[in-house]
């Protein structure tokens, strides 16, 4: 596993090294919160020379924190797993863009450290330190110059997790979209669906802002609701 952290750290030396010669990096970081599930991150993504966001080549650079709960068996009681995971992952991608269409391929090499409580509930999940690979797609089709689809969809082999979102986005103005929104993500022993709504800002000199909220349905556990707040910026 040492030889795991060093090549995940290599690589991220690599692109943040890289980084003076790539152009219009857009920073990316959020939070979501529910409770039985919460996601933070914080990274960049950075144009290669030659490209530019959205088109071209580019590097990837985050960190993360992840926790989610599942419910096992115990003695004939039902027990309740709370799980941790903090991560750090680098990674290459390349991106096409049409006059209505964006699509975007990526893979990611990262390392993430998993805490289970209690100790004795792993139940075949990732447990310690993880090596992970994690391929991801993302697309967007705008039907008209205020409608439009999008979807964000990856897996990550080592922990053996899954995640995807899918929205529906409305723009009365060009600073404002909002629309409903679907989320799925699960892993060896959890799965959890998310159902709610989102809203944009753009609030001017390469700030935006994303708010979400809806309901979370996770297996073996009560339905309750999540909220998120996500920014991006471009220099």
């Amino acid at each position: 596993m040492r030889r795991a952290i060093f090549w995940t750290a290599a690589l991220v030396g690599m692109l943040a090294a890289a980084s003076p010669a790539m152009a219009q990096p857009l920073l990316l970081g959020g939070s979501e919160v529910a409770p039985q599930t919460s996601y933070s991150y914080f990274g960049a993504a950075l144009p290669f020379a030659g490209a530019r966001l959205g088109s071209g080549w580019y590097g990837t650079v985050f960190a993360n924190y992840l926790t989610y709960h599942y419910t096992i068996t115990e003695n004939n009681s039902p027990v309740t797993v709370g799980v941790a995971a903090r991560g750090v992952q680098g990674g290459v991608g390349y991106a096409w863009q049409g006059a209505a269409y964006q699509l975007a391929l990526s893979g990611a090499l990262g390392y993430q450290y998993f805490s289970v409580h209690p100790s004795f509930a792993a139940g075949g999940g990732p447990l310690g330190s993880t090596l992970t690979f994690m391929p991801q797609i993302q697309a967007r089709y705008d039907f008209t110059s205020s409608l439009y689809v999008s979807t964000i969809a990856n897996y990550s082999f080592g922990p053996r997790a899954y995640w995807s979102r899918f929205r529906g986005g409305y723009r009365p103005v060009h600073w404002l979209s909002l629309g409903p929104e679907a989320i799925f993500l699960g892993g060896v022993n959890y799965r959890i669906r998310q159902v709610g709504v989102f809203a944009g800002i753009a609030l001017g000199d390469g700030w935006s802002v994303v708010g979400e909220g809806g309901l979370t349905y996770a297996s073996g556990l009560h339905r309750t609701g999540y909220a998120s707040l996500s920014f991006a910026k471009t220099e």
